[in-house]
């Protein structure tokens, strides 16, 4: 007596077709295959345990007590076939899973939140209305690790420093600007050049440092040694102080369009920028409420103007 393993789901369909039909040939038709086939699949399962399964009569064909034990399994075994099969049918309805976005916490509060979500705002960087369908429901997070998309910045020349299967798609450039209350800008006297600023208040953001994009303005910030230099840990932390009118700061060039309370620097700035890039999982963009809004937001940075290279 040969092991038996099963190999195919079909020989089980096979032990049910024959048992109902009560014949080889009829099994065969009703499966599209040949009667040989039924034969030999058949005889090749009960050479393998060693009995029998059916006898053959020329009337037909009927389960022995051996043929009957393995039925009522095949049985079983169909209907969780079925089971399973009406499960996957299921899925293409299947609601979508929640979908975490990282970025900053500036790019979180200023621009993908209010576009995403639908927040009522004049000015925003990137168009709403290209917003088509409804979205999943979506999650922020500022950690890369635990999102399915992630914007990330990059000094300009730079890759995202991430690794694995990952599809990473650069959507464009942040344009940076040094900004001011206006009323701190009415009162400041002697500024004609970007150097110049050095001699104010300076409001920093602790991630500067590490975008090499930014030299210019980190170049002013360490030529101060840390006299007249206030340092927030992102943007809306930096609002405060900023409004209140205790220093200069770098913000997007759009930042002024949000508040108005805030008026860009009238000096020559050296270029100040970084690169945008979006990043996700390889198997991440398999599902399909990620990959569509992967690349609805390639869209919207894409097609905005406030993200383009200057």
């Amino acid at each position: 007596m040969g092991q038996f393993r099963l190999h195919d789901w079909n020989d089980v369909r096979l032990i049910i077709a024959c048992a109902e039909h009560k014949s080889f040939a009829a099994a065969a038709a009703a499966m599209g295959i040949d009667q040989t086939t039924v034969s030999r699949r058949i005889g090749n399962m009960e050479a393998a345990i060693g009995r029998p399964l059916f006898t053959r009569r020329k009337s037909g064909a009927s389960p022995t007590p051996a043929g009957e034990a393995l039925l009522a399994r095949a049985r079983a075994m169909a209907a969780l076939a079925d089971d399973f099969e009406g499960a996957m049918q299921g899925l293409t309805s299947f609601q979508s899973p929640k979908v975490t976005v990282a970025a900053s916490e500036g790019l979180l509060t200023y621009t993908l939140i209010p576009a995403l979500m639908g927040q009522d705002k004049h000015e925003l960087p990137l168009d709403r209305s290209l917003v088509r369908s409804e979205l999943p429901k979506l999650a922020f997070t500022t950690a890369p690790a635990k999102a399915d998309i992630s914007v990330m910045a990059t000094s300009p020349g730079d890759l995202p420093k991430v690794g694995g299967a990952v599809h990473v798609r650069r959507v464009g450039t942040m344009n940076f600007v040094p900004v001011a209350s206006r009323d701190f800008l009415h009162e400041v006297r002697g500024i004609s050049n970007f150097d110049d600023l050095a001699q104010l208040p300076l409001l920093d953001i602790g991630i500067y440092r590490a975008i090499r994009g930014l030299d210019a303005w980190n170049g002013l910030v360490a030529s101060k040694q840390g006299e007249g230099v206030s340092v927030a840990a992102n943007t809306p932390k930096l609002q405060r102080p900023l409004l209140g009118g205790e220093g200069i700061s770098l913000l997007p060039d759009y930042s002024t369009l949000y508040e108005h309370k805030l008026e860009a620097v009238d000096v020559e700035s050296p270029s100040l920028a970084v690169s945008l890039w979006l990043v996700s999982h390889e198997d991440t963009l398999r599902e399909p409420s990620v990959r569509e809004l992967y690349d609805l937001l390639a869209g919207m940075f894409t097609s905005s103007a406030w993200y383009r290279e200057k």
